[in-house]
């Protein structure tokens, strides 16, 4: 997939995210703590559900996760 086909939006799962991009984990870490990944919510929430439980701006938030997985996907090539 190339880096202009990203297409991160708060209704997909944190688990979608971070399993097709797994450099974005340390995005989640940075706002909502390393606890994140052990949360029984972790996976099948919505990003946009994690945003709001944790007082994140949601546009933000993903801004952050596009551009930690076009960096990824750029050194892919």
């Amino acid at each position: 997939m190339s880096g202009n086909n990203l297409n991160i939006t708060g209704d997909m799962t944190t688990g979608e995210v971070t399993t097709r991009w797994p450099s974005t984990k340390e995005v989640f870490t940075r706002h909502f703590g390393s606890g994140c990944f052990t949360c029984p919510a972790f996976g099948g929430e919505p990003i946009s559900m994690a945003c709001a439980m944790h007082s994140t701006d949601l546009n933000m938030f993903v801004g952050e996760l596009t551009e930690a997985a076009k960096k990824e996907e750029a050194a892919k090539k």
